[in-house]
């Protein structure tokens, strides 16, 4: 495991501030109540995955509703953020040969995210059907498609070897040669001296693959995200404190969310500081975990403690709430040092 303050190799500096891995995802959003949620027996709060059949009769069913379609993927918008913030952001992936793929490369472009994006022109690009409740819970169905058949070969040695962090989606692991593509990319950032960072992305994922996980944490990582339910399941219960403090047995540093009530860091010296939340109007959850990794993800690229980029985090996620998406509308408007101050997201 490479030291959290570690530079890029000698005599290599990054190009990049954070290269991600990740799924792509193109995001359609619906607002529904927990009756819809009830009656289909989906589980509120939680991704799971659908064949396309499934996506298809539950947009039927949404027939004639306000329908929000976008790029997404969890890490892509946590690239997206990062470029938003004024940090050098790359992002890989696998996307279909379709109009969805043209779509997700155009938002890229225009996120200012550099992109190497593997084709797979047998599967149709991956798709994720958000379903928003009244509260701003977000429950995900998704199909991965082409997303789904991601693999070592899809990683890029050269733009992996040139980032000051790597950065993984644990969605990642679920896929038949994702936990290869995994450690491919992780190996790659510990030949090289940049930082490992990974989430663990879904409560499910984190109770599922929860070994797997521990083992890629403990071999590569340097900064893992979570919130308090995949804390929960990863480390087996407990208080707060108890759950990050054993994640900081397996990485050193640590960032949990904890939804309205902000997020809490732990650094490599064994320190916890809370970052209370921001209290703002709530219109949709989908992507605040990921808004949070890019604020914190460019703090950590840009010399701030881990207490402070949370600081970051806290303020880009309570931001991207306030309105439909997964990414950030626009680039903050306040600068780093307002942040720090307490400038509201809303301001």
């Amino acid at each position: 495991m490479t030291s959290v303050n570690a530079p890029s190799a000698p005599n290599a500096p990054a190009r990049h501030d954070v290269y991600g891995v990740g799924s792509v995802l193109v995001d359609t959003e619906a607002l529904v109540d927990d009756a819809f949620l009830a009656a289909r027996g989906f589980e509120k709060g939680i991704m799971t995955l659908a064949p396309a059949e499934t996506l298809s009769a539950v947009l039927a069913d949404l027939s004639g509703a306000d329908l929000h379609r976008s790029a997404g993927g969890s890490v892509a918008n946590t690239m997206a953020g990062v470029a938003q913030f004024g940090g050098r952001a790359f992002f890989a992936g696998k996307s279909g040969a379709d109009m969805n793929a043209a779509l997700y490369r155009e938002s890229l472009a225009e996120a200012g995210v550099a992109f190497d994006l593997a084709v797979n022109s047998a599967e149709p690009t991956g798709v994720c059907l958000a379903l928003v409740t009244p509260d701003g819970e977000r429950t995900m169905l998704t199909s991965l498609g082409a997303a789904a058949t991601i693999g070592p070969a899809d990683v890029a040695p050269e733009h992996a070897r040139s980032s000051a962090v790597v950065y993984v989606e644990g969605y990642l692991i679920g896929a038949p040669d994702g936990p290869d593509a995994i450690e491919r990319v992780m190996r790659l950032a510990v030949e090289s001296g940049a930082r490992v960072a990974l989430s663990l992305s879904d409560p499910a994922l984190a109770a599922h693959f929860a070994d797997p996980f521990r083992r890629l944490a403990r071999e590569y990582v340097d900064i893992l995200f979570c919130n308090e339910q995949e804390a929960e399941v990863y480390t087996g219960g407990g208080d707060v404190d108890g759950r990050l403090r054993a994640l900081g047995q397996d990485a050193p540093v640590v960032f949990m969310t904890r939804g309205a009530d902000g997020a809490t860091a732990l650094d490599a010296d064994g320190g916890a500081v809370h970052i209370p939340g921001r209290a703002v109007p709530v219109v949709d959850t989908t992507g605040a975990g990921d808004a949070f990794a890019a604020g914190a993800l460019y703090g950590l690229t840009h010399s701030l403690s881990p207490a402070d980029a949370a600081k970051l985090g806290v303020f880009a996620s309570a931001k991207v709430v306030t309105a439909f998406g997964a990414r950030l509308k626009e680039p903050p408007r306040q600068s780093v040092a307002a942040i720090l101050a307490g400038a509201s997201p809303t301001d």
